[in-house]
């Protein structure tokens, strides 16, 4: 008997779940330890109380009617075996509790047995299942209003899941946008949307919804103590905000689909003392999977809705462009036969104005030859004539003559442009690439042009290059362009103007550069001055005319040495031009 006793002892206080013996009155006799981690109460605080005691209040009266009415009938109103109650803890919060009663006797004492098991865990996995069945159908008919169906999954899930639920999705600069926050009491969300304008995630955070976005690894919290929000918050205030929120733990998974996250969905306990388990995480974690299956079903729908907006589009603009193209052949065909017959006629007379060019150029060239005869003839009479050999010369003579010397001399110069013109635009021309130093190039100018800048009263400047700049060039065609634009400059400038010349390199390339105070050219007039036969305006002086082929000599000369001639210019302020040729 002892032994039995003592059996029954050890049973009692070490089964897991709140037993209870109840005498005939409903008092509670005897209980085991249990009941502290069940109901809060420690076994002296319920001994000799009523069993109403850890009911909730809307119970007690039935309670008591059909205890009393078993006693004195026999009669149960529900199966004792199993009953699912509420039951009231010591903090005031109701639990679940699944309920079965014995009934066992002591001599004339009737006495009852209650075996009260925490069935909170069941009630919570099974909530959980029930919401993911209930929102699955939702979740997997989501479309182009993906955003809409996990607002209403938020939603769903407080309080059945839990007692908070926050989705944040994945912007394009990995930053996160809360979607939505679901609490039964308004002003508590809006305090922790306002937590989440005032402290957003920092991007290196450790824990957090941004810390599972970018780690793809859910994040569980059993129980929240104090320090660990101490440690999360920012600063005082941050603190006392999520302290005042009341949670007691949480579960935080990624929103993931095809190796894709696009969010993360957070759910709490608070106010309502529940807890999440390990158990908890697997069944959170096919939540956010389902979710983030929607967010890329949603993407997949909307790609190929816009790609048959495309394709219909296209179609009609295919078939559109088909008839027009019908046109256009036809119109092409008419096109092609009238180039067809332009082209005939073009090769033509492309052939006929080759041969007309290259006969004036041969004429030019003859003709040239022709009269530099006579005016060397000219010129040596006139030596002749002032040497006195055909008899005494007057001081009005010699005058004379010095005024054919020199018509002479500019008409021997005009000849010589057309003669180098028509060389140049016939092909005519060899170069003689070498190295050259474009110092010794501008000192045989300088030597050559003196006479005439000191005649014009024209004072002149030449700065030498330091060191020596070398160009891969035909050292007589640039000493011909030098000449000419020096010339050109000289012809230009009024007496008492100044004229310098000087030379440097730059980005692979040496550069003479021909600056005068003369009168400029107009920015309109720029590039016509280097075509043939162009001249800027021949009534500023009579010294100044010419055939006009200078600088369209010079820039084919250089171009022809893979060089440029360039100018610029402000009128009244002179003008500054620039031969370039590459170093060598």
């Amino acid at each position: 008997m002892a032994d039995s006793e003592a059996r029954y002892k050890s049973i009692f206080d070490t089964t897991p779940d709140l037993v209870l013996i109840l005498d005939e009155t409903g008092i509670v006799v005897s209980v085991n330890e249990s009941v502290e981690r069940v109901l809060g109460y420690p076994p002296d605080q319920l001994i000799g109380s009523p069993l109403s005691q850890i009911m909730p209040e809307r119970y007690r009266d039935q309670h008591n009617r059909g205890f009393r009415r078993y006693l004195e009938t026999g009669i149960r109103n529900l199966d004792w075996r199993s009953i699912d109650l509420p039951g009231l803890r010591a903090d005031g919060r109701e639990i679940p509790l699944s309920i079965s009663f014995g009934e066992f006797s002591e001599g004339e004492r009737r006495f009852f047995t209650g075996i009260l098991r925490d069935v909170s865990r069941e009630k919570q996995v099974a909530g959980t299942l029930e919401f993911l069945a209930s929102i699955g159908p939702g979740l997997a008919s989501s479309s182009l209003d993906f955003k809409a169906t996990l607002k209403a999954v938020a939603q769903l899930a407080v309080p059945s899941l839990a007692d908070w639920c926050a989705v944040d999705l994945v912007q394009t600069d990995r930053k996160l946008e809360r979607l939505s926050v679901a609490h039964t009491d308004p002003a508590k969300i809006a305090l922790a949307l306002e937590l989440a304008t005032l402290y957003p995630p920092k991007p290196d955070a450790s824990r957090g919804a941004l810390h599972v976005v970018r780690t793809r690894c859910s994040e569980f919290r059993a129980a929240i103590p104090v320090e660990f929000l101490k440690a999360a918050a920012c600063d005082d205030r941050h603190f006392e905000m999520i302290s005042s929120l009341g949670l007691t733990s949480y579960v935080i998974a990624p929103l993931i689909a095809h190796n894709r996250v696009y969010g993360a969905i957070t759910v709490a306990q608070a106010e309502s003392g529940r807890q999440f388990t390990e158990s908890d995480v697997p069944l959170i974690e096919d939540l956010g999977r389902r979710a983030g299956l929607a967010i890329h079903d949603a993407g997949l729908y909307r790609e190929a809705q816009e790609s048959n907006r495309l394709l219909e589009e296209q179609a009609t603009e295919l078939e559109q462009q088909t008839e027009e193209a019908q046109v256009l052949a036809e119109e092409l065909e008419a096109q092609a036969e009238e180039q067809r017959r332009i082209a005939v006629d073009l090769a033509q007379r492309t052939e006929e104005v080759e041969i007309a060019n290259r006969v004036k150029s041969e004429f030019l060239a003859s003709m040239s030859h022709e009269l530099r005869t006579p005016l060397n003839a000219i010129s040596g009479y006139v030596e002749l004539l002032e040497m006195e050999l055909r008899g005494p010369v007057t001081d009005e003579q010699r005058a004379d003559l010095a005024r054919i010397r020199h018509n002479q001399q500019h008409l021997l110069s005009l000849i010589n442009d057309v003669l180098n013109f028509a060389k140049v635009d016939a092909g005519r021309l060899e170069y003689r690439i070498e190295r050259i130093a474009l110092d010794e190039v501008l000192k045989n100018c300088e030597a050559m042009i003196l006479p005439q800048i000191h005649a014009r009263r024209i004072s002149y400047t030449y700065h030498e290059c330091g060191e020596p700049v070398l160009v891969m060039a035909d050292s007589e065609k640039v000493q011909q362009i030098i000449l000419n634009l020096l010339g050109n400059a000289l012809k230009f400038t009024p007496e008492g103007g100044k004229l310098r010349a000087s030379c440097d390199h730059a980005e692979g390339v040496g550069r003479v550069h021909v600056r005068d105070t003369g009168v400029g050219i107009e920015p309109s007039k720029l590039e016509a001055i280097f075509e043939p036969f162009v001249q800027v305006d021949q009534s500023l002086t009579r010294e100044g005319s010419g055939t006009g082929l200078g600088l369209a000599i010079s820039r084919s000369l250089a171009r022809a040495m893979n060089g440029d001639v360039v100018v610029e210019s402000e009128p009244g302020k002179g003008s500054t031009f620039t031969l370039t040729l590459p170093r060598a």
